[in-house]
């Protein structure tokens, strides 16, 4: 049996902010704005911003997002896989206002070698 590790890589994640009355309807809304967005790639936050923002971003920098997005009801962030090329193709407006690009992590799982 073949086991993993976890090893965090370091990535630029592009933070947006609305007001929406749930998952559903955010990915709807990048549907409709940006449809080559990879939504696998999309996380819509609602509940316990700074605690989910922990899972992706060092706490320091996980409580300024939070703080940014205090104004608005949902995060969402764009991982990096999201879009083919450098830059987010999802264009700043005022129903999603771009808040910045924050450096986080993702997680990559690596296949143990088996011992010989």
């Amino acid at each position: 049996m073949t086991g993993y590790t976890r090893h965090d890589l370091p990535c630029d994640i592009v933070v947006h902010a609305g007001n929406f009355a749930g998952q559903p309807e955010a990915f709807a809304h990048l549907l409709l704005h940006c449809p080559e967005l990879d939504l696998g790639n999309v996380e819509v936050i609602r509940d316990r911003p700074a605690t989910r923002l922990r899972a992706r971003f060092d706490p320091d920098t996980a409580d300024e997002i939070a703080q940014a997005g205090g104004p608005w009801n949902t995060l969402i962030l764009i991982l990096p896989a999201a879009y083919p090329g450098l830059d987010c193709p999802l264009a700043d407006s005022p129903g999603l206002p771009r808040l910045g690009l924050w450096r986080g992590r993702i997680p990559h799982l690596v296949a143990e070698r088996p011992r010989s």
